[in-house]
């Protein structure tokens, strides 16, 4: 009985220490609830370690002054590309010597063209004095079927209709020579002689000789498609000598008549300057002559899209100045381009001073470009 009232207390005596194991486990280990206050306390949470880009400092005012040079330098480029995409308007003027020209008349355009000394050649009798015309043998007009006619007194006025064509050109055995013709049957116009002879019909088709190249100078202005110089070819014998082509500017700007572009003539080209579209202006000159000169001055003037060039073994281009020279022409581009260029170099100059932080000393990676972008705004200045 006292054996087994002794092993009893033993037993009991050895449950304690299981129980204060376990309190000591317990302790030893503590419990979720009971580590997370001071987990909170030894490491903040990633909210308060990283700050939000809402609760940056202010922005920098030299990275603005870059964020709105770079939006300048896209806006400029944008600016370029618009400008060569819309057409542009172009004038030239042509100073040419040739040996040959042609002039379609612009239609419902009268012309009137003063011809003193020139020999009359038509197929159609003219009501001009019997004093007045040449037989056959003092007769240069070629043919049996045309009138000769000469004027002795000044002041020979020829007016003529629109649409009709005029070429005129050196003879081989000197002088000037001047074909017209009208489109179909319908009359030239008329010829008259101040005070000495009422205007009179002169037909379809009317030559014009002189055999010596006057001395007083011969002005012929023009508007109408023209050809100066013919193609060059083993029969050919009259052609153009050489000149030169200038464009211009053709806005409404101050600067209006600037020289875009030029080029030079060569001996044997061939220049067109054909029927413009409706609503843009013919072409217009004049043709001058006199006897000092062995050839004829050729002064025009149009837009450049109507102005082509043919030159021997080459099949022609159009005279119009290219995207580098257009830019360059453009007062609009030179004037914002001066304004970036000088907005430029000012913010680039200040940046040693007043530039921000480097963007590595950012906290947090940049995986976003706009974010990054938002930081590297808002990064402190430098000291």
């Amino acid at each position: 009985m006292k054996e087994s009232d002794a092993d009893t207390p033993a037993d009991g005596a050895g449950t304690p220490p299981d129980a204060a194991a376990t309190s000591t486990d317990e302790a030893g280990a503590p419990t979720d609830d009971t580590a997370t206050p001071a987990d909170d306390a030894a490491a903040p949470t990633d909210e308060a370690a990283a700050p939000t880009d809402d609760a940056a400092s202010p922005i920098s005012p030299w990275k603005v002054g870059v964020a709105v040079m770079m939006a300048g330098i896209v806006a400029f480029i944008g600016f370029i590309l618009l400008r060569l995409a819309l057409p542009a308007s172009w004038e030239f003027t042509i100073e040419a010597t040739t040996e040959i020209a042609e002039v379609d008349l612009r239609p419902r355009a009268e012309v009137r063209w003063q011809v003193d000394g020139a020999i009359i050649c038509a197929r159609k009798a003219l009501e001009l004095p019997e004093s007045y015309r040449l037989d056959g043998d003092t007769s240069p007009c070629a043919g049996r079927v045309w009138r000769a006619w000469r004027v002795p007194d000044p002041e020979q006025v020829l007016r003529l209709d629109g649409g009709a064509t005029a070429t005129m050109q050196l003879r081989p055995e000197g002088g000037l020579a001047m074909s017209l013709r009208s489109a179909g049957d319908s009359p030239l116009g008329d010829l008259s002689v101040v005070g000495v002879v009422d205007p009179i019909d002169i037909g379809s088709a009317v030559n014009l000789i002189w055999t010596t190249i006057p001395e007083q100078s011969l002005t012929l202005p023009f508007s109408g498609a023209t050809t100066l110089g013919r193609a060059v070819n083993w029969s050919g014998t009259r052609i153009l000598r050489g000149g030169n082509v200038v464009v211009y500017t053709a806005d409404e700007s101050a600067d209006k008549r600037t020289m875009v572009d030029e080029a030079t003539l060569m001996l044997g080209d061939q220049v067109r300057l054909d029927e413009p579209e409706p609503e843009e202006a013919w072409p217009k000159g004049f043709v001058r002559v006199s006897g000092g000169d062995a050839a004829m001055q050729v002064v025009a003037f149009g837009r450049s899209g109507s102005l082509r060039i043919e030159r021997f073994g080459e099949s022609g281009y159009d005279f119009k100045p290219n995207a580098i020279r257009k830019l360059a022409a453009d007062p609009v581009i030179a004037f914002w381009g001066s304004v970036l260029a000088a907005y430029m170099t000012l913010i680039l100059s200040l940046q040693p001073f007043v530039g921000g932080a480097d963007d590595a000393t950012d906290a947090g990676p940049a995986t976003d470009l706009l974010k990054r972008f938002n930081r590297w705004l808002r990064a402190k200045p430098r000291k």
